[in-house]
């Protein structure tokens, strides 16, 4: 056995999410890979659907998509869904005691149904029927040895709780364990069925990795306000901050929290915010504060479906624009686009040096498919980081501060309040190299091309795009964010089937890396553009900056804006089309849109 993937279901209030957590961070202790996916329903109260799958693996895997091994049905509805996908004999575990006859039974799968409720409540634990169901799981693959360690993760997880909600949680796992065990007809062929550890790594979500690559790269201020999916960096960085010396701030609304921000390394301390759409769009005139001001700030903006309040659980790449090309005037920035959860790590120091460095603020492009998922993460060699620190005057009594001096980089010396001789003026307006407010034309024109000069100092230090697949493919892809994974594990598949395609991705999107992408497409004969948005931003964008350089190409886009993930699936059939038609030398639309 390579991998192995399980997928728990159920409504809100039966623990799905928990014991989802409770098994990968148990398996990821044990030495295995693991990559998670959490779906959430979006109503605050109510029994909408929660779903947590979790591919464990020998090797790093890059999604946690695909047929489902072992299914986990707690209620009724989600049944009949996840029949759909599960693999040839794979296993459905659902509770006999609410379901006495399936309206519909899966093919080539094997069926336990199993009174989950009556052995919950045999061990006066009623609430437990999820961790009897995980219990069952371990039994059945009982050569991972897996049981010690989730009975010490319960621990973990509960440990602020009252020492019986620890104890019967325990209880319903051992129930269910010794169910599997001795009671169990068993039909599967699990029961010799082992995977290779692979050693010590680290588990955390892409919200995590941004909460500790920012405490890593020396931030000590955090405001915000809650909102799904980013709330999770907050909360993170609430526990975490006070023990560096750190604030975190709740406050009364995004605007409030992204001025707080900037007020905070306006007085010297590396500081940033976290946010979703809604909350990004309230924050676009602090950003332009920042960019005139030229004060250093991070902003996360984990995207949700929108408009609005859209679908506040479900994922989107839909806020490109906003983070581009929001904000009125001529307003630099820097826009970061990480590809995974160790890349949200990596990413966010970028974002901070470059913050730091460049004066600007840096926006950092999550969505609710990267931000709550879980993965294994290499261990992290803190000693090896570069973390860049804002370059302050050396003045001495008698110097004239200009605050804002027209330097060939563009960056000018900051100081901060209590700096000796570094007092200056900060303002909203436009002002002169050495800070005075003026509306001249010929100043403002310096002052912007100064701003700007500082974009195209920081252009050499961005981080490579990532390229994967056949360099003499004739088929590119391009795409950015958290499609990597399926787009990878895609174009393996299409490998496989002697169709050669190539990736680029992207890590900043603002400036545009338009050398990367000139460079890429120059050999391609077509290049599909993918991404989770009904406008095809990106594409756009390279269409307008890029495409001239190979005018012969034909330019395609695959979209998906319906709040789940891509799949490697639905994208290796996209590529097989594309193939099939670029051998036959039918036209191609270049504007096609695959619609879901």
């Amino acid at each position: 056995m390579k991998d192995l993937l399980i997928k728990i279901t159920g409504t809100s209030g039966q623990g799905i999410i928990s014991s989802g957590d409770i098994l990968s961070y148990a398996t990821a202790r044990k030495g295995y890979y693991v990559t998670t996916y959490r779906a959430f329903p979006s109503e605050i109260r109510g029994d909408g659907k929660c779903y947590y799958t979790l591919r464990i693996s020998e090797h790093k895997a890059l999604t946690a998509t695909g047929d489902t091994d072992i299914l986990i049905c707690l209620d009724e509805d989600t049944i009949y869904e996840g029949i759909k996908k599960l693999s040839k004999n794979g296993i459905l575990i659902y509770d006999c005691d609410l379901v006495k006859e399936l309206k519909e039974k899966p093919t080539d799968a094997i069926l336990y149904p199993i009174p989950l409720g009556t052995i919950a409540n045999d061990i006066g634990s009623s609430r437990s029927r999820n961790m009897v169901a995980l219990g069952i799981v371990v039994g059945i693959v009982k050569n991972l040895h897996l049981e010690e360690q989730i009975l010490k993760d319960i621990e973990l997880r509960y440990k602020n709780k009252p020492q019986e909600v620890i104890d019967s949680n325990k209880k319903a796992l051992n129930a269910g364990v010794e169910y599997a065990k001795n009671t169990l007809k068993r039909v599967d062929n699990y029961d010799n069925a082992k995977m290779e550890t692979s050693g010590a790594k680290l588990i955390m979500s892409g919200n995590e990795a941004i909460g500790l690559a920012a405490l890593t790269a020396g931030c000590r201020f955090f405001s915000g306000y809650p909102i799904t999916p980013a709330t999770e960096i907050m909360e993170w960085l609430a526990k975490e901050l006070p023990k560096f010396g750190g604030k975190m701030v709740q406050c009364e609304d995004e605007i409030a929290a992204i001025n707080y921000a900037l007020g905070a390394s306006y007085s010297g301390v590396k500081a940033m915010t976290a946010t979703s759409g809604p909350g990004f769009s309230l924050m676009q005139e602090a950003i332009g504060l920042a960019s005139m001001a030229e004060i250093p700030v991070v902003i996360a903006d984990v995207q949700r479906c929108g408009p609005s309040t859209g679908v506040p659980t479900k994922t989107e790449q839909s806020d490109l624009f906003a983070a581009m090309y929001g904000t009125h005037g001529d307003c630099p920035k820097i826009v970061l686009a990480p590809m995974n959860v160790s890349d949200c790590f990596y990413q966010t120091i970028n974002a901070f040096n470059f913050a730091e460095q460049y004066q600007v603020p840096v926006i950092i492009l999550s969505d609710a498919s990267l931000g709550p998922r879980r993965e294994c993460v290499d261990l992290i060699d803190i000693e090896k980081l570069n973390i860049v620190n804002r370059q302050k005057p050396q003045l001495k009594e008698g110097d004239v501060y200009n605050r804002y001096e027209d330097t060939p980089s563009g960056i000018s010396p900051i100081s901060c309040p209590g700096d000796l001789y570094g007092e200056h003026v900060v303002t909203g307006l436009e002002h002169t190299q050495g800070n005075a407010p003026t509306p001249d034309p010929d100043v403002h024109r310096q002052m912007t091309e100064k701003r700007f000069k500082k974009l195209e100092t920081a252009a050499g230090q961005f981080s490579k795009a990532k390229t994967y697949g056949s360099d003499d493919a004739s088929i590119g892809i391009i795409s950015w964010g958290s499609t990597s994974g399926p787009v990878f594990e895609a174009i393996d598949m299409a490998e496989k089937k002697g169709i050669k395609v190539q990736a680029l991705y992207p890590r900043t999107l603002y400036p545009l890396p338009t050398d990367w992408i000139k460079g890429f497409i120059k050999n391609k004969d077509v290049v599909i553009v993918i991404e989770a948005n009904y406008n095809a931003q990106f594409k756009s964008t390279i269409v307008e900056r890029c495409a001239h350089i190979n005018k012969g190409m034909e330019v395609l886009e695959f979209l998906k804006y319906d709040g789940t993930p891509f799949t490697p699936e639905e994208i290796f059939e996209e590529i097989e089309k594309v193939s099939r038609l670029q051998a036959s030398k039918c036209e191609l639309s270049t504007n096609k849109h695959t619609h879901f």
